[in-house]
């Protein structure tokens, strides 16, 4: 009976012997895999806040483009002996391959000036867009931005 109970003593030890390296085993696997999904959510960050730096540099661009086009506006506006002069077109030019016209400004004219001239004149964001050699997404974002600040000043 002895010899029964201090078996049983020994197996017992040796169960919970490799219980305990199981559980420090498997610790050791959840802190890898932490250490991993850490990493990686490190990388994303990083490339997260590059995102958002560039989307600020663009958005102060847009801003400042904007400015400058409320200035010439209001420079426009006092200038006119018309009401309802309306800005010339711009002329259109084949280009070298012929197939596409390409957009010539006129002279002094901001990128965001030749847009909402474009899109005044018809042109869709796509044309607009494939014509200045510009994101469409640039294209979008100046426009929005136009109609927003039109909003703010009649409000």
């Amino acid at each position: 009976m002895d010899a029964l109970i201090l078996f049983m003593h020994e197996w017992l030890g040796l169960v919970l012997d490799v219980a305990l390296l199981g559980g420090v085993f498997c610790l050791w696997v959840l802190w890898y895999r932490n250490g991993k999904r850490q990493m990686q959510m490190e990388q994303l960050l990083i490339g997260t806040a590059q995102q958002l730096e560039e989307a600020s540099m663009h958005l102060a661009l847009a801003t400042t483009a904007i400015e400058q086009l409320k200035q010439q506006e209001n420079s426009a506006d006092i200038k006119r002996a018309e009401p309802d002069q309306h800005m010339p077109v711009a002329p259109k030019v084949k280009s070298n391959d012929g197939d596409q016209e390409t957009y010539v400004p006129p002279q002094g004219s901001t990128q965001a000036t030749m847009i909402l001239r474009m899109q005044r004149e018809g042109e869709s964001e796509e044309a607009i867009a494939d014509r200045l050699d510009i994101p469409l997404a640039q294209v979008k974002l100046m426009l929005k931005i136009h109609a927003t600040s039109k909003h703010s000043m009649k409000g």
